[in-house]
């Protein structure tokens, strides 16, 4: 993502996450880490991490599991971050 503000990208996970039904477990602006829980078809674990790219651009990974099995599919990944673009691009517009 263009940009360097990892507060704000971090704060911009934790939201998409709890859009989609994630129960926030652990963030750390820090680390640049948020792990959270969703309880549908079984227990889903998310952790996303945000990482410093270049001078001005940010890394965000996902990862997913169901139970100790990874999520391999990819539909589980677009829907996370088409739903993470959308607040970033709204948050730039200022829209609520």
């Amino acid at each position: 993502f263009d940009t360097n503000d990892k507060k704000k990208l971090l704060q911009a996970v934790i939201s998409t996450m709890q859009d989609l039904e994630f129960v926030i477990d652990d963030a750390d602006l820090t680390l640049g880490s948020v792990t959270g829980s969703k309880f549908a078809r079984g227990t889903i674990v998310m952790t996303v991490t945000v990482r410093l790219r270049e001078e001005k651009q940010l890394l965000v990974r996902a990862s997913a599991r169901r139970g100790l099995k990874p999520i391999t599919d990819a539909v589980t990944y677009q829907d996370f971050f088409t739903a993470l673009e959308k607040s970033l691009f709204l948050t730039a517009q200022q829209v609520d």
